[in-house]
């Protein structure tokens, strides 16, 4: 080894390396081995970022339920009732009659794992290191992630459909192009969709959220909804809306990412709907867990496990979608 010590004219500062790297092939290794004389490692590691799990912000989740079920029944009915103006013998009284249903929620077994080899185990054991917990967090985040794609969109093999494509909620389009629209145009587009679901449903079911893709939220919080304004579409949207204007409250709108394909033939799709635990619901019989751990060969295995559903609307009209083919 022949080392050699270079000073740099203009700073002063002196570093030594093997002459021998003289003898380097390519300039990308020469550049390389400078770069890493006076590169410095970060202490903070950079996980790579997904989009946020929100599944459980936009449906009802109940974990009431027993954790051996396999599904959850609910009972709903129907009654066929109507008074009448009657003669006097009283023979002519209307019956009132029921039409009862049974509907079945179906429920998933699910897991993952994650786990640690022998050798990890006794080096952190001898150097008093704690095991690196990332692997169980991710393994939670897996399991998050899997709940959240089965509550959007359900599982067609297991007969489970999700928030975003349930076939019992009313659906219609919109030939609107909300890129040269009028900010007018745009706050009635939203708002219709508010309104049938108040109309379909003899007002008995007031959206109080809407659910944008985010291409489209996107228009509607940049543009003005008159020239020369600051009000931006959304702005007056919030202020003026029927759910607004019958119960005085402020309407919910998010920005979601999965609803920008999730119309037939992957158009953007819109989302109105009254939110509260009787009319729509996920079971979660079983939260992820972490089980003890197991020795399989050579590693101790982890193995978790949890139970879910898809959505249910029990009120399939207290929603409503728009696919908005302009865009």
């Amino acid at each position: 080894m022949n080392l050699v010590t270079v000073t740099d004219s203009q700073t002063g500062f002196q570093f030594t390396y093997d002459d021998n790297l003289r003898n380097m092939k390519t300039a990308d290794a020469g550049i390389g081995f400078y770069i890493s004389q006076f590169t410095n490692l970060e202490s903070k590691v950079y996980e790579v970022l997904y989009a946020d799990i929100i599944f459980d912000q936009l449906v009802p989740v109940d974990t009431s339920d027993p954790e051996w079920i396999d599904s959850v029944s609910y009972l709903s009915f129907d009654g066929a009732t109507m008074g009448k103006f009657i003669a006097a013998n009283g023979r002519d009284l209307p019956q009132v009659d029921i039409d009862a249903n049974l509907s079945n929620i179906p429920v998933g077994y699910a897991g993952n794992s994650y786990g640690y080899s022998l050798e990890e185990l006794r080096k952190a054991a001898a150097m008093r290191i704690p095991l690196d917990v990332t692997k169980a967090r991710l393994a939670f985040r897996g399991a998050r992630q899997h709940s959240q794609q089965v509550a959007f969109f359900g599982d067609a093999n297991r007969n489970m459909y999700g928030l975003f494509n349930h076939p019992n909620v009313p659906l219609d389009n919109s030939a609107l192009d909300w890129t040269t629209a009028t900010g007018a145009e745009i706050v009635a587009d939203m708002n219709s969709l508010i309104t049938k679901v108040w109309t379909q449903s003899a007002q008995r079911h007031t959206p109080n959220t809407l659910l944008l893709p985010s291409v489209l939220w996107t228009i509607a919080a940049n543009k003005r909804m008159d020239t020369g304004t600051d009000t931006t579409v959304l702005e007056f949207f919030r202020r003026n809306n029927t759910y607004t204007g019958v119960t005085g409250q402020p309407i919910d709108i998010r920005a979601v990412l999965w609803l920008n394909d999730a119309g037939v033939g992957g158009t953007p799709r819109m989302m109105a709907y009254e939110k509260n635990s009787d009319n729509l619901t996920m079971r979660m019989p079983i939260p992820w867990r972490s089980l003890p751990p197991q020795a399989t060969a050579l590693r101790l295995e982890i193995p978790c496990e949890y139970k879910i559903s898809g959505t249910e609307f029990r009120y399939p009209l207290s929603a409503a979608y728009r696919d908005v083919v302009g865009p």
